[in-house]
């Protein structure tokens, strides 16, 4: 399948809304709304060189990260609920879009990042493809909660050159309590096997700047060793140890986590140090740790 076909494939999802699991069907051309909220114009929050990232994600001058309004996620816990979840942000054309891409290029970006732009994919692949005929060089990052359709992610394969994904509830149970996402683990699984098979481990070039693959992120929760525990298991399962893995300590009970004593606090030093031993002791090698 050619970028036309594949962008048009993305359209036919747009509207009834096929673009992410939950399916909800809702016709966005006649301005219903589904679950994320959004509508028919792109939205993002910013667009700027992020240091935030993994360390082969940000180069010199930061990964060129733009982040857009709203998701398909209900975190109680979100720490960008300002525009994740009340849809902060400003609507932005695929031409303008494009223009920005290439500033964050000019501006000395290590890649272009796209956090959270699920249900803006149909808007966001044209805007790649326009960019990169205008002379955008850089990789595509698609940073993702990993919460995705195996049959959307096909449609994005040649578009997308590094896939940065959560993989962060090792059950059902958690991800329906506290990110309205239900058969997650199942989801979560089936696309990363696509992704992997997509981009393979990540690659970096002399610089250590990645180019190309696949790096999963686990943010550990307090009380979460046991999610930690399942989430291992299933990547062990789908793809194997060799995968990069990101274990982020900086969860923060803000939004609506202090509703939920079991994670209404910041996890221990002492929750870190035994998640870092289960990650060594499941064989997973590659990747980073961040410690309080």
């Amino acid at each position: 399948m050619n970028s036309t076909a594949q962008i048009k494939s993305l359209y036919t999802l747009f509207s009834p809304c096929y673009l992410c699991p939950l399916n909800c069907g809702v016709s966005r051309l006649k301005g219903e709304r589904g679950i994320c909220n959004a509508g028919v114009k792109m939205k993002i929050s910013s667009a700027t060189l992020y240091f935030g990232e993994e360390p082969p994600l940000v180069g010199s001058y930061g990964s060129g990260a733009i982040f857009f309004s709203y998701c398909n996620l209900k975190c109680v816990y979100c720490q960008n609920y300002n525009f994740s979840q009340n849809g902060v942000g400003k609507y932005v054309s695929i031409t303008k879009l494009a223009k920005i891409m290439l500033e964050l290029q000019e501006r000395g970006a290590a890649n272009i990042n796209l956090i959270t732009a699920t249900h803006f994919l149909p808007q966001a692949v044209s805007t790649i493809k326009i960019a990169r005929k205008n002379g955008l060089n850089l990789p595509i990052v698609y940073n993702t909660s990993g919460y995705e359709s195996v049959a959307v992610l096909k449609l994005l394969k040649g578009f997308i050159d590094i896939y940065l994904t959560d993989f962060r509830y090792g059950t059902n149970e958690w991800a329906v309590k506290y990110s309205s996402a239900p058969f997650y683990t199942e989801v979560v699984s089936a696309a990363l096997k696509e992704m992997y098979l997509q981009v393979g481990n990540l690659k970096v070039n002399r610089s250590g700047i990645a180019k190309r693959g696949l790096i999963i992120r686990h943010l550990l929760f307090p009380n979460g060793l046991n999610e930690l525990t399942n989430s291992l298991k299933l990547i062990k399962k789908a793809i194997g140890t060799d995968v990069y893995i990101s274990l982020m300590s900086q969860y923060v009970p803000v939004f609506k986590a202090m509703n939920y004593k079991e994670i209404g606090r910041r996890i221990s030093k002492n929750e870190l140090l035994r998640a870092s031993f289960i990650l060594r002791k499941f064989g997973f090698k590659n990747g980073w740790i961040q410690y309080l």
